[in-house]
């Protein structure tokens, strides 16, 4: 019989690709992992592994065998969520990923949550949206709460279940003082290449999604920044717009929270949308209903809060 936690160690190499990236992901050390990788080959008969003086690699055999274990690994989850749920058991670890800004609003509720539950061990991490949804599938991550400012988010299907949390209003943040601030109608194409043109441009590194979304935004109306400054995370543009360094794009609660910056509405609007990402298998898990439900709170409360800012 094969151990399932060897096979889940050889998907976790199939997905990442180094035994030092597959170490990480699994708080093994690397030489655990490679010893755990022989056993298996041991277990099998046959080479799993590739190894190079530079890098390890699937051999065709290992690459079947991943596959293998990707599906009984799916299906050993879904049968653990199943039986979970039968009893209503809110226990064992789910690891959390969330973007920075909501950090602060889901925390208190898994704390809560843990000391509510002492069988449920909650692991969070800081996330990237980019990234979130293969930490997802590839196991790194239980529950991902990113934000979206595509304008189509990303379908369900192939593993992953994806929860609308939230829709959030985009504008134009300018200083408290800046000339357009004065005439608060909102911001038309004609509007945007004048602040874009006469006012440094603030945005996130190429990359990241709120980068890409403002650049498309402003190839759309012919707008090309005469200086632009990249920084990351949307907190810190909003304090740089509010010592009137220069003008962003940002969504409506972060521009609330912002002493200092006033928000223009965009014509036509543009918005982000706050996910939740957890794979299909889980769903019945009563540990993951709970902290998707702590994340909708979380998401609430923040919704109110910066309503009334």
């Amino acid at each position: 019989m094969l151990d399932l936690r060897r096979l889940e160690i050889l998907e976790r190499f199939a997905s990442r690709g180094t035994i030092t990236a597959t170490a990480a992901d699994l708080g093994y050390s690397p030489s655990a992992v490679s010893q755990q990788l022989a056993t298996l080959e041991r277990e099998v008969g046959i080479a799993l592994i590739e190894r190079t003086a530079q890098r390890a690699s699937l051999t065709d055999a290992g690459r079947e065998l991943a596959e293998h274990a990707a599906r009984i690994l799916a299906a050993t989850e879904t049968a653990q969520s199943r039986m979970r749920a039968r009893i209503g058991a809110i226990s064992g670890q789910v690891t959390i990923s969330c973007i920075p800004a909501l950090a602060p609003f889901l925390a208190p509720r898994l704390a809560t949550l843990q000391r509510q539950h002492p069988e449920l061990t909650v692991v969070a991490h800081e996330t990237d949206s980019t990234t979130a949804a293969s930490g997802v599938l590839d196991r790194r991550y239980d529950l991902a709460v990113i934000d979206d400012w595509s304008a189509a988010p990303p379908p369900a299907g192939n593993g992953l279940a994806v929860h609308h949390l939230r829709r959030e209003e985009i504008v134009l943040a300018v200083p408290a003082d800046h000339p357009l601030a004065r005439n608060p109608v909102p911001v038309t194409a004609a509007r945007l290449r004048e602040a874009v043109h006469s006012h440094t441009w603030l945005c996130a590194p190429v990359g990241r999604l709120s980068r890409t979304a403002g650049d498309q935004r402003l190839a759309a109306v012919n707008a090309t920044p005469g200086r632009r400054w990249e920084f990351e995370g949307l907190h810190v543009l909003a304090a740089l717009v509010a010592t009137g360094a220069g003008s962003a794009f940002l969504p409506t609660g972060i521009v609330h929270d912002q002493p200092g910056v006033t928000g223009l509405r965009l014509a036509p609007h543009m918005h982000r949308d706050i996910l939740a990402l957890n794979r299909t298998t889980t769903r019945e898990d009563p540990a993951m209903t709970t902290c998707l439900g702590a994340a909708r709170e979380a998401i609430g409360s923040a919704s109110d809060r910066q309503s009334i800012s």
